[in-house]
């Protein structure tokens, strides 16, 4: 089982190991969902969770690989964290609580 080191914005000395199949899965869903940053709204990260779950839900992915309650929430979080630190999404400025898109 290979893994992928991810990032994390709020503590650029950390990187956690995770499973690529999941990470490249969750990934996908996320920037799948997240409007653009044309889209000055953004989504909340409860929002995110319910999109990102609905999506994996409609694609065929064996949520097998997600068994435990909150390992999409888990999986969001982790991975929203890494796409930040890399650049790929950004906190929309000034929102409270904190809200995404991606960036172009």
């Amino acid at each position: 089982m290979s893994s992928i080191q991810a990032r994390n914005v709020n503590h650029p000395e950390y990187q956690e190991n995770l499973n690529e199949t999941k990470y490249t899965i969750v990934r996908d869903a996320i920037l799948a969902v997240l409007p653009d940053d044309d889209d000055r709204s953004g989504l909340a990260f409860p929002e995110l969770e319910d999109r990102v779950r609905t999506h994996l839900l409609s694609q065929p992915v064996s949520m097998d690989l997600f068994p435990k309650p909150g390992s999409v929430r888990w999986y969001t979080k982790a991975v929203r964290l890494d796409l930040e630190a890399r650049g790929l999404i950004e906190r929309v400025p000034g929102q409270t609580p904190i809200r995404l898109r991606r960036v172009p």
